[in-house]
């Protein structure tokens, strides 16, 4: 029974949490199951348990990277005016 009302009580702060507070929560919870992630990459660069090639490890990082800068274009992109076409003058 503490459980539903544990979930009922965490949803209902949830559905209070303004926008920022809703960036915060879930970019502090993504950003470490990331961090985690690529660091588990990490392992992989042990020579006595993997063998791999200059080549594979530049792919691996090559889609990181691109991935990263595609993401990073999301949050520095700015919008678009969205403006009308026109000859500049009015038809007589």
């Amino acid at each position: 029974m503490s459980e539903v009302l544990e979930n009922a009580t965490e949803n209902a702060v949830k559905a209070e949490e303004t926008k920022a507070e809703k960036f915060i929560r879930l970019g502090e919870y993504r950003m470490n199951k990331a961090i985690d992630a690529i660091g588990r990459i990490k392992n992989l660069a042990n020579k006595s348990a993997y063998d791999y090639t200059p080549e594979q490890v530049e792919a691996m990082f090559s889609v990181l990277e691109s991935k990263v800068a595609e993401i990073k274009e999301k949050f520095t992109a700015t919008k678009r005016e969205n403006t009308a076409f026109s000859f500049g003058n009015k038809a007589e």
